[in-house]
């Protein structure tokens, strides 16, 4: 295992080589709705100077050249401009890979494709273009993504589990309700509230608690959207959720990029992060020493790419409940301040946090931050980036840099007054 290695350089510390970022969200929601946007330009300032960012839609100019003015990305930008959510960024590319093949050619370098999740798409997109895969086969992302999965994985390698059951969801039989009933009062006899979470559900989709008084209309919401197969566990006092990111390299080697607090909206949804992590050293171990069994159980099956494991820290106990195996929503955070890092002193403090505001152009963003968005000089700033849907929807993110909790909180107050800070899925 190594450690303090930037996330960039996980990916590739070879001057000759292209990496480029295809950060579409798509192919993780196979089912997806009008809810789930594609989020390809988090990698504009995240890039480094000499990689490639393709995008699925189009380039917000404003945005892109505030990025750039700060000694911040590439100017290494391929936009496919899609209107619409039916193709994802790897579909786009098989079906036209020329724009991005003229800039392989251009550099003269070994491209690397880098995705946000990887599907069998995502590796035919690579073989298209030539490029190596910083990926997975399909087979085994979703394996350790599917929660159900990952527990008894977990279990295998001794790491310690939150009690519950794997319940297969047959609407079609009317027995099936029934069982499902029998499983939640059992376990509300010993504790106030229980979770039911879909196994492949994500930022919050098919996640619901309940005291039992309204589980025939979770049990209906459930079937509507074909979920095969639910955990029903009970609902713990949770004081802390970290989540604990490692990176698998093509060479194998495994690296920790570190341990964070994840920000969850009624304790379940994430909705931000914060670098400052309050837990017991003894239980920061203990995740450490759980993490990298599961990362090397995931090296041995073939996997490559970035690993996200959240933990719960109870009074029962810690442990992991989810393997985000693929990029996180996080990550792009991480990589935006170990750029920012590069250009001044480390940020002391950060806290990523999703932001609903006006429909709104970038340039208007920036006169309403005013002289709290980053400069490029100043740690206690705010800089604005996932801005693809700002103009049409107000959704943006933000990342709040600083030297301390205090002016976190500050600055936090400061963007509040844009508007309303609400918590979408990521």
């Amino acid at each position: 295992m190594t450690k303090d290695k930037s996330f960039n350089d996980c990916i590739s510390d070879n001057d000759n080589e292209l990496v480029i970022h295809a950060a579409d969200n798509f192919p993780q929601f196979p089912q997806r709705d009008a809810s789930v946007a594609s989020k390809c330009d988090r990698t504009l300032a995240a890039a480094n100077s000499n990689d490639l960012v393709v995008l699925r839609g189009e380039l917000d100019v404003d945005y892109f050249n505030w990025v750039r003015s700060l000694g911040l990305g590439s100017d290494f930008v391929v936009a496919y401009e899609a209107d619409d959510s039916s193709l994802t960024l790897s579909e786009l590319i098989i079906n036209d890979p020329q724009p991005i093949i003229e800039v392989i050619q251009k550099t003269g370098r070994k491209p690397v494709y880098v995705p946000w999740f990887s599907s069998q798409k995502e590796s035919e997109a690579a073989k298209v273009l030539g490029a190596e895969f910083f990926g997975s086969p399909e087979s085994e992302t979703i394996k350790y993504n599917d929660k159900a999965s990952f527990k008894v994985i977990c279990q295998e390698l001794d790491i310690p589990v939150i009690e519950g059951v794997s319940f297969e969801m047959q609407a079609e039989e009317n027995e099936n309700y029934t069982k499902m009933k029998t499983i939640v009062d059992g376990y509300l006899k010993r504790y106030k509230t229980v979770i039911i979470r879909g196994t492949l559900g994500e930022s919050g989709m098919s996640l619901y608690k309940t005291n039992g008084d309204d589980l025939a209309e979770i049990y209906r919401e459930i079937s509507d959207c074909s979920e095969k197969v639910v955990l029903i566990e009970p609902f713990l006092n949770v004081s802390s959720s970290p989540n604990d990111q490692w990176i698998i390299g093509r060479n194998g080697d495994i690296t920790h990029l570190g341990m964070r607090s994840q920000i969850c909206k009624e304790g379940m949804i994430h909705v931000g992060t914060i670098s400052e992590l309050i837990i017991s050293d003894s239980d920061s171990k203990h995740i450490i020493e759980s993490s990298l069994k599961i990362a090397k159980r995931m090296r041995e099956t073939g996997y490559v790419g970035v690993i996200g494991v959240d933990y719960i820290v109870s009074d029962e106990g810690v442990y992991p409940v989810e393997n985000n195996a693929r990029f996180n929503g996080s990550s792009y955070s991480i990589m935006i301040v170990q750029q920012i890092e590069k250009l001044i002193q480390p940020i002391p403090v950060w806290k990523f946090i999703k932001i609903k505001t006006s429909p709104c152009s970038f340039a208007e963003l920036e006169n309403k931050l005013k002289s709290t968005i980053f400069d490029g000089i100043r740690k206690q700033s705010i800089f604005p980036y996932n801005c693809e849907l700002l103009q049409r929807s107000g959704n943006f993110s933000v990342l709040l840099l600083a030297e301390n909790m205090s002016q976190i909180s500050d600055l936090e107050q400061s963007v509040k007054e844009l508007e309303t800070i609400e918590e979408i899925a990521i």
